[in-house]
């Protein structure tokens, strides 16, 4: 049987009005599995004083289960028959329930209670009154507060990481003998040559799927010539440089994730700095420094690509030759489109390298973090490659360029 929301009210404003005797014994402070035996027994010798009736005050009092058999025990050895207990607290509440006893009956706030499963009952049921009203406030400013904390704290170690990394990078170029050349050629080749037929196949698919979109509409406008112009526009400025940089995002971001997370939870991080080897000059500046190198270089050969694509798209679908594309291009596209492209590159290799190797060096605990850690490196990656693009395109725009 449930108690309804009125009963509830009623058994709360009771909890507020109750007046206790005056020769009540108090209980109050820390009474859990180590509280002292001198408090034991002058709470032993306290109760001992009362013949059939005795009332009990919890006052601001932090007890345990321990302490209510004892209590329990010590009023039936005292032959108690009947208990008054005044409380209002949650806690307390919940742990009444064993001190019902078949020697003497039990009175919690003006209620009678005989058995121990109605008064459960009762309990759970204001337990879950209050969980039905609080907890989805409760819960959401826990999340909230989790959320901010955890941010503050990436905030601080992405700060400490990027200072580090700034003055690293700054003595390496005062003292180039610090940078590893081996190692970033091997960088280059791999997340940039080896990327490459990925990501021009890729800028090949998206060139001939957006020139063919802007084609037909163009075309059903009575301007289909000026397909050539936007879509080639459209693949220097964006098509080229982000598209493969949403596909290196997702292929070097996470292998420099996986890769120095592997190399710290196997403590190869903390050999190297034991040999007093310093791990931004051999693992850290090689891979940034590979991506902002290369990705000007494979932006060219999407570009090249996608414009390919591009030009296939209109043949196929307006039946623009080659020679009249071509023409129309060097007539109405200016190479300042190309150097937008080129320009947006080596940003977008600096924050592909940054974020996969800023979240490698974040994994820790077992091989979990890992997964979880590469997971974050590419959206993170993917995210700021965004934010950057449209950075760009308001600065670009705004200029009139």
């Amino acid at each position: 049987m449930f108690v309804s929301d009125n009963e509830i009210k009623d058994i709360q404003i009771k909890f507020s009005n109750i007046q206790s005797p005056s020769n009540s014994v108090i209980i109050e402070g820390n009474w859990d599995s180590f509280v002292k035996q001198e408090y034991i027994t002058a709470l032993r010798s306290q109760v001992s004083k009362y013949a059939d009736e005795i009332h009990i005050v919890f006052k601001e009092a932090k007890i345990g289960i321990i302490f209510m058999l004892l209590l329990k025990d010590t009023l039936e050895s005292n032959n108690i028959k009947q208990v008054y207990l005044y409380t209002n607290n949650a806690q307390i509440l919940r742990l009444t329930s064993f001190l019902v006893s078949n020697l003497y009956s039990l009175f919690l706030n003006q209620y009678l209670y005989n058995n121990k499963s109605d008064m459960q009952e009762i309990f759970n049921n204001i337990d879950n009154s209050v969980k039905n009203n609080k907890f989805f406030l409760y819960k959401f400013f826990e999340i909230i507060g989790k959320w901010e904390y955890k941010f503050y704290q990436t905030a601080i170690s992405f700060f400490n990481f990027m200072g580090m990394l700034l003055y690293f990078f700054i003595i390496s170029c005062i003292k180039p003998s610090n940078i590893r050349f081996n190692s970033l050629v091997y960088h280059i080749c791999e997340q940039g040559f080896k990327a490459l037929p990925v990501g021009l196949v890729t800028s090949l698919i998206i060139g001939y799927a957006i020139t063919l979109q802007g084609a037909y509409q163009l075309n059903s406008m009575g301007v289909p010539i000026m397909s050539v112009d936007t879509t080639a526009k459209l693949s220097l400025r964006e098509i080229g440089p982000f598209i493969l940089a949403l596909v290196i995002a997702g292929r070097s971001a996470s292998s420099f994730t996986a890769q120095l997370g592997s190399m710290r939870l196997t403590e190869e991080l903390s050999a190297m700095k034991a040999m007093n080897l310093n791990i931004f000059h051999f693992l850290i500046i090689p891979r940034i420094l590979a991506l902002i190198i290369v990705m000007p270089l494979m932006v060219f050969a999407a570009d090249a690509i996608a414009l390919f694509g591009g030009m296939i798209a209109i043949k196929t679908s307006i039946n623009i030759s080659f020679e009249m594309y071509l023409e129309r291009f060097y007539e109405t596209v200016s190479i300042t489109h190309f150097w937008i492209g080129v320009v947006k590159a080596p940003v977008f290799g600096a924050i592909i390298g940054i974020v996969g190797c800023f979240r490698g060096l974040e994994c820790k605990g077992d091989t979990q973090s890992i997964g979880k850690m590469t997971t974050i490196s590419v959206v993170n990656a993917i995210f700021w490659i965004i934010v950057a693009n449209a950075i760009f395109s308001f600065i670009f725009t705004r200029y009139d360029l």
